[in-house]
C-alpha cells in the first residue's frame, strides 16, 4: 500500500522527492490490469487519493505521473517537446 511506503520514507533517515516519487510509480502500476476498467471519476479518486498523501509529506510533484494516469499524457513532455 502507498500509506505503508510512503511512512517507510518518512521514518527513513534519508526520505527524498525521488523515492517518494517512485513509489507513485509503483502504486499507479498497480491499476494497470484494470485501467481500461476504470471512467473519468475513478481516475480522478485515485489521483486525489495520491494528492491527499503527497500533501501530509510535502512532496510538491509527481513528476507528471498522476497528469499521465489520469489524461494519459505527461504535461512536463508535453511542454519540452515544444
Amino acid at each position: 500500500m502507498l500509506t505503508s511506503d510512503y511512512k517507510n520514507i518518512a521514518e527513513s533517515e534519508n526520505p527524498t522527492d525521488k523515492k517518494y516519487q517512485e513509489k507513485i510509480k509503483i502504486g499507479l502500476s498497480r491499476f494497470a490490469d484494470i485501467y481500461m476498467e476504470l471512467d473519468t471519476e475513478d481516475r480522478e479518486r485515485v489521483c486525489t487519493y495520491f494528492k491527499e498523501l503527497m500533501d501530509i509529506v510535502g512532496l510538491e510533484s509527481s513528476n507528471g505521473q498522476l497528469n499521465k494516469f489520469m489524461y494519459g499524457f505527461d504535461l512536463n513532455e508535453m511542454t519540452k517537446k515544444n
